[in-house]
């Protein structure tokens, strides 16, 4: 299927000429923080209270169980830590790669400040992996492999990278289910040198995404265009289509304060695609599992007034991720794949 061009996206390729860039560069090094610094453990005391946080411990156990007796674990793509410095301890030494420099230091930062030793942090891509063959006894990775520029050779190096029977555990960022086919977005950064102007627009059938990054000159003036227009956004949404107030009509009005543009495009899975994508990468035993988090969803009403201690969660947590080990699920269903490297 054609990928049709919207009429902002029309605008911004005529009118900046974007050159082609990455997620890691282009959205992620200009990011402050991932998670709007909420992530349990690592930004704020976990409470149990709070169903992300419930569901977040789960995820952690899920990935922990998937890694079996695991030693040394590999964590593709970290973001700001997450999983990575959740299941350092865990495991006796975890490692984990992010393309984007600024992650890496927060990462850095962040494993430093909650005092774990057992951390390793390598500013890497996943498509190149500098590893030696049969590195790691276990490999996680979470909405990361889709964001790089070439997801099939990420999995061909992870497998490279796994001893024989490690397993990897992967979640990935599904647009099936999505209500409507088609959907855009519009996110504000800001960095010591431009304020950045975002379009994101993601379709889910096929499932791609593509954005762009417009940015302006750091003067007072955008300064203030840019507040208001994020105070407008809260008011009216966020959507230029529907809005183009915060959309081409904002940008025809600051044309001349841009200073450059840049894009990215990404193909993003379904489970059946990752599953031959798996296999072509010489994994077996590819299975899409039942992840403990969805199990968690399902208890929440009743754990949420039952006064358990935060070691009671954590057990149930794992109890949770102990029974998802078995569970497979559905390939039409949005649920974490796991495979193993071939003895």
């Amino acid at each position: 299927m054609a990928k049709k061009y919207t009429v902002l996206e029309t605008w911004i390729v005529k009118e900046t000429n974007p050159t082609e860039s990455t997620s890691a560069e282009q959205l992620y090094d200009r990011m402050e923080r991932q998670g709007d610094g909420r992530l349990p453990v690592i930004d704020v005391v976990p409470d149990y209270r709070q169903e992300e946080h419930f569901l977040d411990e789960a995820r952690i156990r899920d990935f922990a169980a998937h890694m079996g007796l695991a030693q040394d674990v590999l964590d593709i793509g970290s973001g700001d830590g997450w999983p990575l410095l959740r299941l350092a301890p865990l495991f006796k030494s975890v490692t984990g790669v992010e393309p984007s420099p600024k992650r890496a230091a927060v990462i850095q930062a962040n494993a430093e400040r909650l005092g774990l030793k057992n951390v390793t942090v390598k500013q890497l891509s996943a498509t190149q992996l500098d590893f030696p063959d049969r590195s790691f006894d276990g490999v996680v990775a979470a909405s990361s492999v889709e964001q790089t520029q070439d997801p099939q050779q990420a999995l061909n190096e992870v497998c490279r990278v796994l001893k024989p029977g490690g397993k990897l555990r992967i979640e990935f960022e599904s647009y099936e289910g999505r209500e409507r086919g088609f959907e855009e977005d519009v996110l504000l950064t800001e960095t010591a040198d431009s304020l950045g102007y975002h379009y994101v627009i993601k379709h889910s059938r096929p499932a791609w995404e593509r954005s762009y990054l417009v940015r302006f000159a750091l003067t007072p003036e955008m300064k203030e265009a840019f507040s208001k227009l994020k105070d407008l956004m809260e008011r009216i949404g966020r959507s230029p289509s529907t809005n183009p107030e915060v959309g081409l009509q904002f940008l025809e009005r600051h044309q001349g304060s841009i200073v450059g543009a840049s894009f990215y495009e990404l193909e993003h899975f379904t489970a059946a695609t990752m599953k031959q994508a798996l296999e072509e990468a010489g994994f077996v035993n590819v299975r899409v599992a039942y992840s403990a988090a969805t199990l968690a969803k399902t208890v929440w009403p009743r754990i949420r007034e039952s006064g358990m201690t935060d070691e009671q969660v954590r057990a149930l947590c794992q109890g949770l991720a102990d029974v998802a080990l078995k569970l497979d699920a559905s390939s039409s269903l949005v649920e974490p794949v796991v495979a193993t490297r071939p003895s």
